[in-house]
């Protein structure tokens, strides 16, 4: 499936401010080559690559959140090894990579990564959707990674409906849910089994097949009309 590709929204001069025009609408099914998905990797290359070639422009500000989110020394955020490399291939895009964008310094795109294991996904999408919408311009987009999978103890793990009620309550709008899944010919690569089964579950843990890539719109604000 193909992207249809419309003209890319421009930003204002202030930089902080998208202006009117169209954006980049995504195909619904993303092939992100042969080679096994690995449930390790927050920032899987394929699908952050396309994410920012998708949803935003070549000198475009990019900020990345990783789940849990950077840690903090003396005041200033640190990037883990894996997130590190994900902002040196997003600058290898001819985008500008932000670990922590400021208000003052208000990004196009946020890429969030809610790959790594996490107990409460509810918590985990309040929290990034909080830091994302202050960090976000006018028109900008908000994509989040996410997969559904089993925990240790059993239970399903399904971020999905966490990200889109945090998004829209805090008023982003719902765009679109792609699917991301490694292909060989025409069958989907089949990710490594796991012998270790999950507690009080024989049969082990869910087999993870594919990724999850939800996008979200940070609306315009409307024009004021001056008043007579």
């Amino acid at each position: 499936m193909t992207a249809k590709s419309r003209q890319h929204p421009s930003r204002s001069t202030t930089g902080h401010t998208r202006t009117s025009g169209a954006v980049v609408v995504p195909s619904t099914l993303w092939a992100t080559g042969s080679d096994p998905l690995d449930p390790a990797d927050r920032w899987p290359t394929p699908i952050l690559s396309r994410a920012v070639r998708e949803f935003c422009a070549p000198g475009d500000r990019v900020g990345l959140i990783g789940w849990p989110t950077p840690t903090t020394r003396g005041g200033l955020r640190v990037a883990e090894p894996d997130t590190a490399a994900a902002l040196e291939t997003v600058q290898a895009l001819g985008r500008h990579p932000n670990l922590d964008p400021g208000a003052d310094e208000a990004v196009d795109l946020i890429m969030v990564s809610l790959l790594a294991d996490h107990r409460d996904p509810v918590a985990a999408a309040d929290h990034i959707a909080g830091i994302a919408v202050e960090r976000m311009a006018m028109g900008a987009l908000l994509v989040v990674l996410g997969r559904c999978r089993h925990g240790d103890d059993g239970v399903l793990i399904d971020p999905a409906g966490a990200v889109v009620a945090a998004a829209q309550a805090a008023d982003l709008l719902y765009l679109q849910h792609i699917i991301a899944v490694p292909i060989t010919g025409h069958t989907i690569t089949a990710t490594a089994a796991t012998d270790t089964p999950t507690h009080g579950h024989p049969r082990g843990r869910h087999t993870v097949a594919h990724t999850d890539v939800f996008a979200f719109l940070n609306p315009r604000r409307a024009e004021s009309t001056p008043q007579d």
